[in-house]
């Protein structure tokens, strides 16, 4: 996974490139969070982040949250769901969602 953006001490997002979807997943992590965090992360998630992933030629991202929360996490970025279930190498069911940057 390439690591996109880094707090330390609080979380990372980062990108990977996923053959068998195929497409590029984006993975989010954060373990304090608040209304100034999310502030904080959109603002970065708006002007750097996206910016670093069109600059690439990306125009499609996806996400693969495990929980409802975590799909409300992913659709407070932009994320939406595509209405497909994917079952992962481990066996989970996970929503896909989508942007189209």
């Amino acid at each position: 996974m390439e690591i996109l953006y880094e707090e330390p001490g609080n979380g990372f997002v980062g990108m990977r490139y996923d053959s068998d979807l195929p497409g590029w997943m984006i993975h989010m992590d954060s373990i304090q969070w608040g209304p100034e965090t999310y502030k904080r992360y959109l603002k970065i998630w708006d002007t750097y982040i996206l910016a670093k992933i069109k600059e690439r030629g990306i125009s499609v991202i996806y996400g693969l949250p495990e929980t409802k929360l975590d799909l409300k996490f992913n659709m407070m970025f932009g994320m939406l769901p595509t209405n497909l279930i994917v079952t992962t190498t481990d066996g989970m069911d996970q929503i896909l969602t989508k942007r189209v940057l």
